[in-house]
């Protein structure tokens, strides 16, 4: 059955490729007829009778719609359509009129036999036999020529008439086919006249140009069908004008003066119309005559300001330092475009009096700054390469302070560790305005149990000084409790300048550890704090350390007591005592629960 049927879709499928080229080829015919045809006519009315602008255009538009409309309706659908398999199967039983629904049937019903749905009530034995004998029919009967393909044909002959003609008018008189082109742009632009009237603009109206630089001058006629007009200059001076005549190219003409020297205005004169007057403005670029640096330095630094001349390409100034640039330039200067450009584009306003000008800024960060000064015109006259300035920022250095004891970690009694004085010497480029103390206790060991303390002592130095000695003594001697053995004390000292602008810098020393011991442990190290092992030490003593290395050195050797030992021989009660009857498969069951074995 599969076989059948497939042959019958192929039957089906191969009638509507027929049917569908037959229709694009007539929807061609009618194409053809339509749109090449009509213009055909249209190309050989205007050689006959060179029809006025309206009617021509009118007519070529009238052309163009019919051929669209052919295309629409006739051509387009035929490249569109699918084949549909029933829709041909109904399309050749209408047409043969005696299948009564033969070719329908036996499609529908071996589709549905073939795809295996539920619910088919039909015997797939009828089935077969009714897709086997529409495929007889369809293989006995051509569908094909149940079509009538008297009407494409014809229309089809009809169509090649425009073709034909066109093909004779193109090889035999070249030049008709050309004349309707121009005729057609002439008519276009007619109508464009008629329903735009011509509107002329120009460039570059009010504008300015540096002096000797050139200029040129264009017009755009919209709508123009004429291609002669006139340029109009006057200069602004002695009112001399000059008359250039030009060409329209595509409705636009243009004047190059290779070297402006003077002010002028001009116009384009078109068919008895004027355009509108434009203004060119001759100048010149600005350029700088002379310039000015005026360093102000911080008020903390002490030095009186300073004023540098010519063009420096780099300043280098301390942090907050203001400075003020003044400049003059050969041409006066435009307020509004004059300006500095920063480094990462931000741009600062410049104070523009006539041909002078000037700007202040205060260093924060190394940056570089660009001066692009405009003429008076505006823009245009920008000047031709601007001014760089490097800003190189000088940081106020820290100030340093250095604890006047070599030694990072001392052992120190109680007593000796309150009235201690820690000596230092502080130092800047600028001045020290002060100096500060601060200290931490903790333990050397936890067990003691005491709490952290901290604290701090500070001393102002006036006046400034670039260096300043001292020492903070008695630091400790306030706190309460006072210092015990077994306390920890870290010592930093710390020293600030006189920088009010950026600062101010803090300077800070190494780090100081002081610990405090017992007077019977102070030759030994906090290792043995805190754990009542006084009588361990008592036998130790102190040995003098020997200078002469190749004496060998007295050893200490600390002797133990001998103990005595009491022993006792123990005996198993196992040799003793009998063993019980019935206790070995307890042992055995013991020993395997021990071992991990069930």
């Amino acid at each position: 059955m599969k076989e059948a049927f497939d042959n019958l879709t192929q039957a089906l499928r191969g009638f509507g490729r027929f049917r569908n080229r037959w229709a694009l080829l007539e929807g061609l015919g009618r194409f053809m007829l339509a749109g090449p045809g009509m213009l055909l006519i249209w190309v050989l009315l205007d050689s006959a009778l060179l029809l006025p602008s309206w009617p021509l255009f009118l007519l070529f538009l009238s052309a163009v719609g019919v051929g669209a409309f052919a295309a629409v309706r006739w051509l387009l659908p035929p490249v569109f359509r699918r084949i549909r398999l029933d829709r041909e199967a109904l399309e050749i039983e209408a047409r043969h009129g005696q299948l009564d629904n033969l070719i329908i049937g036996a499609h529908q019903l071996g589709e549905e036999t073939l795809s295996g749905k539920a619910g088919s009530r039909h015997s797939p034995v009828l089935v077969a036999a009714l897709v086997a004998r529409a495929t007889a029919e369809l293989h006995k009967n051509d569908p094909a020529l149940l079509i009538d393909l008297r009407r494409p044909r014809k229309i089809l002959f009809a169509a090649m008439v425009p073709v034909v003609v066109a093909l004779i008018l193109a090889i035999a008189a070249p030049r008709l086919m050309s004349d309707r082109v121009v005729r057609l742009r002439e008519a276009w632009l007619a109508v464009l006249d008629t329903l735009f009237p011509v509107t002329l603009t120009i460039e570059p109206g009010n504008v300015t140009a540096v002096r000797g630089d050139p200029v040129t001058l264009k017009v755009h006629a919209r709508g123009a069908r004429r291609t002669a007009i006139d340029l109009r200059m006057k200069e602004a001076d002695t009112g001399r004008e000059t008359h250039q005549p030009l060409t329209l190219v595509e409705g636009s003409a243009a004047y190059t003066i290779g070297q402006t020297d003077k002010s002028f205005t001009y116009d384009f004169a078109y068919a008895g119309r004027r355009s509108p007057f434009g203004t060119i403005l001759v100048g010149e670029r600005p350029q700088l005559s002379a310039i000015s640096y005026e360093l102000v330095y911080p008020a903390y630094v002490g030095q009186p300001p300073r004023t540098l001349s010519g063009r420096i390409p780099r300043i280098q100034a301390l942090a907050g330092t203001s400075i003020l640039v003044s400049f003059s330039s050969t041409t006066e200067l435009h307020p509004d475009f004059s300006y500095v450009e920063w480094t990462g584009g931000e741009k600062q306003a410049i104070t523009v009096s006539g041909r002078f000008g000037h700007f202040s800024f205060t260093v924060d960060q190394p940056c570089r700054a660009s001066i692009r000064l405009t003429g008076r015109h505006g823009r245009g006259f920008e000047m031709t390469e601007p001014v760089n300035l490097e800003i190189v920022v000088d940081k106020d250095l820290v100030p340093t302070i250095q604890v006047g004891i070599r030694k990072d970690k001392l052992v120190m009694l109680a007593e000796e560790a309150t009235a201690f004085a820690v000596p230092y010497t502080a130092e800047d480029d600028f001045g020290v305005t002060e100096v500060s103390l601060a200290y931490r206790i903790d333990t050397i060991d936890a067990m003691l149990g005491r709490e952290p303390r901290q604290g701090s002592t500070s001393r102002l130095v006036e006046p400034v000084s670039e260096r300043v000695n001292g020492r903070f003594t008695e630091a400790f001697k306030a706190l309460n409790p006072g210092l015990l053995p077994g306390d920890r004390i870290r010592v930093e000292l710390s020293a600030r300048d006189n920088n009010t602008e950026t600062g101010p810098g803090v300077g800070r020393s190494r780090s100081l550890q002081i610990v405090v011991v017992r007077p019977d442990l102070a030759q030994f190290t906090e290792k043995s704090f805190g754990f009542q092992q006084t009588e361990l030490l008592a036998g130790l003593k102190k040995v003098k350390r020997a200078t002469n290395l190749l004496v060998e050195p007295e050893r200490a050797v600390r002797a133990e007591k001998a103990q005595a030992i009491d022993k006792q021989k123990l005996e198993a009660r196992l040799n003793s005592e009998s063993w019980p009857s019935g206790a070995e498969d307890a042992v055995g069951d013991y020993f395997r629960l021990i071992s991990g074995g069930k």
